[in-house]
């Protein structure tokens, strides 16, 4: 009797705590993306130009685009970026940016890049805090959305910190393309 309610309350206190994860973090807007903003270019084909990444690939008509906004320049981002590379390296109309806010400068992520070598462009807000439309919630450290053409979000994922954004990197990838099929 003591070793079924012991293994009872495991499993309702990992309940609780598995809740308290999923739900802890909430940022960004849940239906259509919050439209355009600028951001100053720090690498890619674009690099030191200040352009809004959104517009261009709305022109380009990319089905499916991943912002990854982030307030931390590290070795998780760039382990959750690389997932995202993945993807698109072999789907050229997938758009991605990374958009450093709250704080992420150009020389860390000209860092980033020279220690990983990523793809995917990286950027810094021009709003510092990011762009006010999309409600980014300051205790998210990361923010992803993945959104189809026309800016209607599949997936937004919103982590706490970089560890536990780095740890949803291939569901992250995964959703990005399930757009694209």
């Amino acid at each position: 009797m003591k070793v079924r309610l012991a293994g009872f309350v495991a499993m309702a206190f990992a309940l609780v705590l598995a809740s308290a994860d999923a739900g802890s973090v909430k940022s960004g807007p849940e239906k259509k993306i919050g439209g355009a903003f600028d951001v100053k270019a720090i690498t890619g084909e674009v690099a030191g130009q200040t352009l809004c990444y959104v517009c261009k690939y709305n022109a380009e008509q990319r089905p499916a685009v991943v912002l990854i906004f982030t307030q931390k320049a590290d070795d998780n981002i760039a382990s959750l970026v690389k997932e995202v590379d993945s993807v698109q390296k072999n789907n050229a109309k997938l758009g991605t940016v990374v958009v450093g806010v709250g704080g992420v400068t150009d020389s860390d992520l000209e860092k980033l890049q020279t220690t990983h070598k990523l793809t995917t462009p990286l950027t810094v807000a021009v709003d510092k805090d990011g762009p006010k439309a999309y409600k980014l919630n300051k205790d998210a450290a990361v923010t992803v959305l993945v959104y189809a053409k026309g800016g209607m979000i599949r997936n937004n994922f919103a982590f706490a910190d970089t560890k536990a954004a780095a740890a949803k990197a291939k569901e992250i990838a995964t959703a990005a393309a399930d757009i694209l099929k």
